[in-house]
């Protein structure tokens, strides 16, 4: 590397500079890893519902209702709705996790939905499978975490 190579280097611009900043801390601002969630698993052809549960809080604000499970255009279409059990107004973040006959996760693009959901409300919840082979999917949930 020259001299005139390292020198133009070390110069950035400093908006250049602040842009990288802010994108480095912008992928620390999302919702704490390790923050507590709740799992529900759910087959097609199978009515029950499996849970994994690790925050019992969560589990007795929110409940999973009216479970169903269809094809449409050979595609593994579900819906539900997420109760709040309570009184008061709770911010959430659920996503979905697609499997395959062998269990296998299916390579999607997930990410975290936020939801308030008021109090004695519902989140209705319809999604549609990515790929034909998807025959199950993971519903997790998780407190909302404030962005700091």
């Amino acid at each position: 590397m020259t001299r005139k190579q390292r020198t133009s280097i070390r110069r950035t611009d400093p908006a250049t500079a602040l842009a990288f900043i802010a994108l480095g801390l912008a992928g620390c601002m999302g919702p704490a890893r390790g923050t507590p969630q709740n799992t529900y698993a759910l087959t097609e052809g199978h009515p029950e519902v499996e849970k994994s549960i690790a925050d019992r809080d969560l589990e007795n604000k929110f409940v999973l209702v009216g479970t169903r499970t269809e094809r449409r255009d050979n595609r593994l279409h579900i819906q539900f709705e997420l109760k709040n059990t309570t009184g008061a107004d709770l911010a959430i973040e659920w996503e979905i996790e697609w499997r395959d006959a062998g269990g296998f996760v299916i390579d999607t693009a997930r990410h975290w939905t936020p939801a308030v959901v008021g109090g004695g409300g519902v989140e209705p919840i319809q999604e549609t499978a990515p790929v034909p082979e998807a025959i199950g999917f993971k519903l997790r949930i998780r407190k909302s975490t404030p962005v700091r």
